[in-house]
């Protein structure tokens, strides 16, 4: 054999040899892998049902329901054997564990737990439960460690150099701590150099009394006099000293006015001065102290005096405050004074808006014109162009509207495009009926099931409802996805939790799911999710498909983004407040997308988005005792206390469903506060109607947010109407039925 053959000889054969590459990526079929029922809800189960089930849901059921230690014993024998979800049990055993220890039930099992998870140290490397987990069993640690070392019990000691080993994953606070219960040790053992050097750490992290008295104690045994004063450098007594120390005379006497006109003095000479700087914010603070509207007006005289960008500052803070009357004098002196200056478009901003929301429309109008010209083809342009036209609108001169809102469709803007579209509507409708009719049905057929989407298409169709015609109802939906790398353990993860009822948990795995372009794959998962409680990733999924295929707008896809669950509370609640259940769950469905684990930026917490102090006083007024946030969390608290909060509203805000919900979300103090600055809109409210007269007043809100919110809302009451019916006629006033007590 040759040497060439030889070597192919040798090739060929190894590479027979060699082992078939392990599959890279796994296809997952939906139709296979999720297969209807594959999940249990452990919020509408009893005890003995509970105890028929697997071992990590019936470990899951005792953490939702209470059952502190029947959880933490049995999270353990969980912890042991589930080998791929022992991040998402570690954390319910901390829960547990501390709820055990609040209720004086954990009978010393701490040192236990916390040990027991510390053995599993990656955990806390590796995981979507990973940052969560370590914040559970650092805070718990600590607190173990804290208790210990007030025993003197030095065998911890090697479990706190443990924490600092790791201190790029502790809070200073933490660190400090830590430092402390090492200083303690050192005390305990008379080495006080040791015991100084670590309460000087701690203490540069986080002071405290306890650290400042063991360092006094420190420095008095070994004879040393410690300074607890701080040395600040004294600026030399100059005109600007002269005259903070007059404000502060001024101040201590009451004598408002010459307090606050030496204030703009001092900022206007010396504005970079180290007394500027510290009383930046002072001619606000006295202003806002002020409750007699005649020493209001002086004041505001004497902020006048300030130079144009201070005043501007001062003019956003009283206009995000609801304070629109001061903040338009004072943007409207801060245009005057430079306006050429590149804050020239925030001061008109901020003027015309609240002259807007005072009701001083012709003011407005001119305001408005003014920042369309200065801010061209920016958004505070566009949004002066769309509150123009309300105002042209509401004083009826319809072709001015209509031509200020064309030319706001035509810059093709997302954020303005179906409000202008649909606000040009009403306006070509008093008259030209043909253009009307061809703006409506461009509406329509771009947003369909929007509240204007779909007001429009039932006046159009007589007042009834009917879902959109399309072109093909039978699709063949794509079934299979492919998973690769983390995204097989995260789907393993997801599919073993949502079996076991664990919600929230199975949620966060979703997180990692590949992204999927396809529609028709989208809707199927989004049925899937929906049929395994998880409701707020198929609300997402089922939006994004209609929005990409036309197809899809259908109602065997669309309701799964409208589940019905926890119909056992909303019913009890609307049996007690006389609110139909469709508008308390058309309400949760905007506020958390039936998460009930949710937190917003704003603190709001679970099911139907409590802010704290609401729900403290809520709870307050039931008669209630919670505990926040855990019991934000729970269903059968947070969904009586919201609808409660619901009812609560609709008082205050004559039965008015809008308006209550414009509440709910802006709150009912600044929504007041803007209501009784225009009569017209205080008609609106006691005199109700569903004429987009008496609806102008939803896009005129100050707040964007709150806008979109009110009508999300009522779209969703109608899509809840109408799913599982042919149609569904409006009533006249179209929220009227969502009431069943009679209006006041």
């Amino acid at each position: 054999m040759s040497g060439l053959s030889f070597l192919l000889n040798v090739l060929v054969t190894t590479a027979a040899a060699a082992p078939a590459p392990a599959n890279v990526t796994r296809k997952v079929d939906l139709n296979r892998d999720l297969k209807a029922p594959g999940f249990v809800n452990l919020y509408d189960l009893d005890a003995k049902a509970v105890a028929k089930l697997p071992v990590l849901a019936q470990l899951k059921a005792h953490e939702i329901n209470g059952r502190w230690n029947e959880c933490l014993n049995l999270s353990g024998r969980v912890f042991a054997i589930q080998k791929d979800l022992k991040g998402w049990v570690g954390q319910t055993w901390l829960h547990c564990l501390n709820k055990a220890q609040e209720k004086k039930t954990s009978a010393g099992q701490e040192d236990r737990v916390l040990t027991a998870i510390a053995r599993q140290w990656n955990l806390f490397e590796d995981g979507p439960w990973a940052t969560d987990l370590w914040n559970m069993w650092v805070g718990q640690e600590l607190n173990y460690l804290t208790a210990e070392v007030a025993k003197k019990n030095r065998k911890v000691e090697y479990r706190i150099e443990r924490l600092l080993d790791n201190s790029d994953k502790l809070s200073r606070e933490q660190r400090s701590l830590c430092y402390q219960l090492l200083g303690d040790f050192a005390l305990n053992s008379n080495d006080y150099p040791q015991a100084q050097f670590l309460y000087e750490e701690a203490q540069s992290l986080k002071d405290s009394k306890y650290l400042t008295e063991k360092l006094e104690f420190l420095a008095k045994t070994r004879n040393q006099t410690t300074s607890s004063t701080s040395t600040a450098q004294i600026e030399a007594i100059g005109e600007d000293g002269k005259l903070e120390e007059r404000i502060r005379v001024s101040l201590k006497q009451n004598d408002l006015i010459p307090a606050l006109k030496d204030t703009v003095q001092l900022l206007n000479q010396f504005p970079s001065s180290r007394a500027a700087r510290r009383l930046k914010d002072k001619p606000l603070e006295i202003f806002n102290s002020i409750n007699d509207s005649a020493v209001a007006a002086k004041a505001l005289e004497e902020m006048s005096e300030a130079e144009a960008s201070r005043l501007l500052e001062w003019a956003q803070n009283l206009h995000r405050r609801g304070e629109w009357e001061s903040g338009l004098k004072l943007a409207e002196k801060s245009y005057e004074k430079n306006p050429s200056a590149p804050t020239v478009v925030s001061s008109l901003w901020v003027a015309s808006r609240s002259a807007h929301f005072l009701g001083q429309y012709d003011k407005a109008l001119d305001l408005y014109s003014k920042q369309i010209v200065v801010a061209n083809g920016s958004d505070e342009s566009s949004e002066a162009l769309f509150r123009s036209s309300l105002i042209y609108y509401r004083k009826q001169d319809f072709t001015t509207a209509a031509a200020l809102l064309e030319r706001l469709v035509q810059q093709g803007k997302d954020r303005y495009d179906l409000n202008a579209q649909y606000w040009l509507v009403r306006s070509l409708q008093t008259f030209s009926k043909e253009r009307a009719e061809k703006a409506t049905q461009a509406l329509i057929e771009k947003y369909p099931f929007s509240y204007y989407g779909m007001r429009l298409r039932a006046e159009s169709q007589a007042g009834k409802l009917t879902w959109p015609d399309v072109a093909a109802k039978d699709l063949k939906l794509t079934n299979s996805f492919y998973l690769v790398g983390t995204q097989k353990k995260s789907w393993d993860r997801f599919v073993a939790l949502s079996a076991a009822g664990w919600v929230s948990e199975a949620q966060t795995e979703l997180g990692d799911l590949p992204a999927m372009k396809e529609p028709t794959l989208k809707a199927l998962l989004a049925e899937k999710l929906a049929q395994r409680g998880q409701y707020f990733t198929a609300i997402r999924l089922v939006n994004d498909a209609m929005e990409n295929d036309p197809r899809l707008r259908q109602q065997q896809f669309i309701k799964s983004g409208y589940p019905e669950v926890f119909t056992t509370y909303y019913q009890k609640e609307s049996d007690r407040y006389g609110i139909d259940t469709v508008l308390l769950r058309s309400l949760t469905r905007q506020e958390s997308g039936f998460n009930m684990k949710a937190v917003s930026t704003s603190n709001a917490l679970g099911l139907m988005q409590m802010i704290p102090p609401t729900a403290q006083d809520t709870a307050k007024r039931l008669g209630m005792k919670i505990e926040i946030p855990e019991d934000m969390f729970r269903p059968e608290i947070n969904i009586p206390m919201g609808s409660f909060y619901v009812s609560q509203m609709l008082d205050q805000f004559s039965q008015n469903v809008p308006f209550a919900l414009a509440a709910y979300n802006a709150g009912p103090y600044r929504l007041k506060k803007w209501i009784n600055a225009r009569p017209e809109v205080a008609s609106a409210m006691t005199e109700p109607g569903s004429s987009p007269e008496a609806e102008v007043w939803v896009d005129e809100l100050p707040w964007n947010e709150t806008s979109f919110y009110v009508k999300a809302i009522l779209r969703n009451t109608l899509l809840y109407r109408m799913i599982g019916k042919e149609s569904y006629v409006v009533p006249p006033i179209l929220w009227q039925d969502l009431l069943t007590k009679k209006a006041k």
